[in-house]
């Protein structure tokens, strides 16, 4: 799984979580990473958030994905902006399923296997 989140205490909380409910967690800070990842190693899904302090947003993230795959899930998290419905352009762009923060991580994890069990088998190299 791939998890890109720039908030670190977000970060360091799910993915101790998310390893012990089973997850492999590669997580990365921004959506260059998440892009170099992407294309190194093709995670089984991934949970992104939507806007970066440091410059990059999900948006890209998702569209540069769903062009290259299809079927992979994406879960889009957001905290969202005011006046812009952050989480229904993510869901227009690709993502599976989207999370309003602040969101609990058993919520996250049922999210996570929700959109897995949906996703169509992928074949192994």
């Amino acid at each position: 799984m791939l998890f890109v989140e720039d908030d670190k205490a977000i970060m360091s909380v799910m993915v101790r979580y998310l390893g012990a409910s089973g997850y492999a967690v590669e997580p990365v800070e921004s959506v260059a990473a998440a892009l170099r990842f992407f294309s190194e190693s093709r995670p089984d899904i991934i949970v992104t958030d939507i806007f970066f302090a440091g410059g990059g947003d999900g948006f890209a993230l998702i569209e540069q994905v769903r062009a290259r795959d299809s079927d992979l899930p994406i879960i889009a998290i957001s905290g969202g902006r005011a006046g812009f419905d952050v989480l229904a352009q993510a869901a227009k762009l690709g993502a599976n399923a989207t999370i309003e923060k602040p969101f609990s991580a058993a919520y996250l994890v049922d999210t996570i296997d929700r959109c897995l069990e949906a996703a169509p088998l992928r074949a192994t190299d």
